[in-house]
């Protein structure tokens, strides 16, 4: 009889550390990505080092400049009229 009591409480035991370890986890891969990444984004770092050696920071890096569409709709046409094919007509709703 104290044999299966002592082995109803191992076992209530090892589910009850299992499901904490489990709740941890999960609260541990939402909560520490989002203060590391908080963290880094605080921070200055190095994102490059010109031709002199002298490091760029990113507070120092030039904002990306947006693409121009415009390579991309002459290639597109270009492709079109190699296959042989008309170009589409816009939709004028």
């Amino acid at each position: 009889m104290s044999v299966a009591i002592i082995a109803i409480i191992a076992v209530l035991l090892v589910l009850g550390v299992g499901y904490l370890i489990f709740v941890l986890m999960r609260k541990s891969q939402t909560v520490v990505p989002q203060v590391t990444d908080e963290d880094a984004a605080s921070r200055d770092h190095v994102v490059e080092i010109d031709d002199q050696g002298h490091e760029i920071m990113s507070s120092q890096e030039a904002p990306e400049q947006a693409r121009d569409g415009a390579a991309f709709e002459d290639l597109l046409k270009d492709e079109i009229h190699d296959l042989g094919r008309e170009q589409p007509t816009a939709d004028e709703d």
